[in-house]
């Protein structure tokens, strides 16, 4: 499945070359468990400028999703988006959506998914204090609320960041690089 999931990504990729890209390699720290990860999500605005597409790929050593769909953004700081895909699991039909509002150095992007394994959801609420720095909260489910820093490299397309999330008295932390391609 994983294999069909990444070939179906490079297709989409090379149907639409001026997609953008962000390729992340998580690594995520719950009590003394290293739970590495890899995911990759391509988005881009057709013609219209409120049409869209995006497709996202995300893997571990137990669990694989993918899954695209179309993007609406009615104003410059207002996009939904709604897709469909598989998952590893018996049941496995995923739905995804994501809804994004942001203006100048700040956003919040939410992302909600259902199917086979169950519901899951990630918030992200960031202000941009210059190019190089951000910082706010992140709120994931199985994983915790907490603040979320994020260091980008000037002039290259990679950034860091950083998570401290808090679930039921236990401290589980996110270093994540990502490029930006």
């Amino acid at each position: 499945m994983i294999r069909l999931l990444i070939i179906s990504f490079i297709n989409i990729s090379s149907i639409y070359p001026k997609s953008s890209y962000a390729v992340e390699i998580k690594n995520l720290f719950i009590e003394s468990q290293h739970v590495p990860a890899f995911d990759v999500l391509t988005m881009r605005t057709f013609e219209s400028k409120k049409l869209g597409y995006y497709a996202w790929v995300f893997a571990n050593e137990v669990w694989a999703e993918g899954y695209g769909g179309l993007t609406y953004m009615p104003t410059s700081y207002f996009q939904v988006g709604l897709g469909l895909g598989v998952e590893k699991a018996n049941n496995p039909l995923r739905i995804g959506s994501m809804v994004w509002v942001g203006k100048d150095n700040w956003y919040v992007l939410t992302l909600l998914e259902s199917g086979g394994s169950g519901y899951w959801h990630q918030i992200n609420a960031i202000y941009r204090l210059n190019r190089n720095i951000g910082f706010g909260f992140m709120k994931e489910e199985f994983t915790g609320f907490g603040p979320r820093l994020e260091f980008s490299l000037s002039n290259l397309p990679i950034q860091l960041w950083v998570s401290l999330l808090q679930l039921d008295g236990n401290l589980n932390k996110y270093l994540t690089i990502k490029f930006l391609l």
